[in-house]
């Protein structure tokens, strides 16, 4: 008896001398963070008096009032909801689509465009929000080929008009005719448009003629600029089409590894009787992936609210904050200007509890609609 009690001992020790180290890093990493984000999310924390404030106190959900008073608090969760919805109606479909193809080899190279496709999943997120910022800059790629375009198309039309005016023979309605292709650009740079616009292109006599219809373009062709996605609705397309375009790789290979333990028989079995691609999809390979999907969802609901590198190096909040998401928002009220520390954990505990309701929504969705996996 006294050695089995022994041995008891010794397996509780064993037990607490494995265990214990582990749980006191739980308690210091992950508890206790918790718990003191709620204390200083109900209290009126600025600094305390080693930092010339007032002692700690007791407020209440003053700073959780205020949160919800904010119309800064609303924008950024209007962001967040774009951004969950892109994830999880755009992200997982897409993902889901590009998964089946390279499955079931309906494109040449399967193993090339899985790589491709993944390929933004890997790079830094600092540097695809850098990147895409230049690309949507006013000097970047797509402002380059949008002017492009548009210089091509008015120089494609000076030389119609010259053309029909018998060439470079410059007459007043060949002026007037440059002046009504320029539009509301003439007045801008000419007081008296038709006489001052002639007395310019006869000034170019001898001149080669590209020239000419060069410094034409310049002077009349406006710059096209992405300015106008600084709008309130429209701030966020880039963001999430840069979003899409990232992520969607990871939930292809989450989905093609699982449509790998598939039994290729069951497949093969249903096209020999005749079932077509698309009710193989529906009626083996959706079923046999929903506990795949339920939890690919509940990754991009938790990634989706916790998003801050992406958007913060694209546009740092963006003008006006119209791109501010909540992660920004929490990080705006905590580190800028003059914290307000426990103003910023209530946000942050908004956030988990949204968080939390969308997994509990996408839970029970999945346990009516839902099928099951072998």
């Amino acid at each position: 008896m006294q050695t089995r009690n022994r041995i008891r001992v010794e397996e509780g020790r064993a037990y607490w001398a494995m265990v214990l180290p582990a749980f006191l890093i739980y308690l210091l990493v992950m508890a206790f963070p918790i718990v003191l984000s709620i204390v200083l999310s109900v209290s009126n924390y600025d600094g305390g008096k080693m930092f010339g404030g007032d002692a700690w106190g007791f407020a209440g959900l003053r700073s959780y009032a205020r949160v919800f008073t904010d119309p800064h608090f609303w924008n950024a969760l209007k962001n967040n909801a774009y951004i969950v919805m892109i994830s999880v109606f755009g992200q997982l479909p897409l993902g889901f689509v590009f998964a089946y193809i390279i499955y079931r080899k309906l494109v040449k190279w399967p193993g090339f465009w899985q790589g491709v496709l993944y390929v933004p999943n890997i790079i830094s997120v600092i540097v695809v929000g850098l990147l895409w910022q230049t690309i949507f800059s006013p000097n970047g790629p797509i402002a380059e080929v949008m002017n492009s375009m548009a210089r091509a198309g008015f120089q494609s039309k000076l030389e119609l008009l010259f053309t029909a005016h018998g060439g470079f023979t410059i007459t007043d309605d060949l002026v007037q005719n440059i002046l009504n292709l320029a539009g509301p650009a003439a007045s801008e740079w000419f007081t008296n448009p038709l006489p001052e616009l002639k007395e310019l292109i006869l000034s170019y006599e001898g001149a080669p003629h590209a020239e000419l219809l060069g410094d034409l373009c310049n002077l009349f062709v406006p710059k096209w600029s992405p300015e106008f996605l600084t709008k309130p609705n429209l701030a966020m397309l880039p963001i999430l089409f840069v979003i899409l375009w990232m992520y969607t790789g990871m939930y292809l290979i989450l989905f093609l590894a699982n449509m790998q333990k598939i039994d290729v028989q069951i497949i093969e079995a249903a096209r020999i009787d005749g079932a077509s691609e698309w009710q193989v999809m529906r009626f083996i390979i959706l079923p046999s992936l929903s506990g795949t999907i339920v939890n690919s969802a509940i990754l991009a609901i938790s990634g989706s609210l916790s998003s801050f590198s992406l958007i913060f190096a694209m546009t740092g909040g963006g003008p006006s904050r119209v791109t501010e998401i909540l992660s920004i928002y929490m990080f705006n009220n905590a580190f800028l200007g003059r914290p307000n520390l426990p103003l910023a954990n209530a946000i942050s505990l908004i956030m988990v509890a949204v968080s939390f309701l969308l997994i509990g929504l996408t839970k029970a969705v999945e346990k009516r609609y839902g099928g099951k996996e072998d």
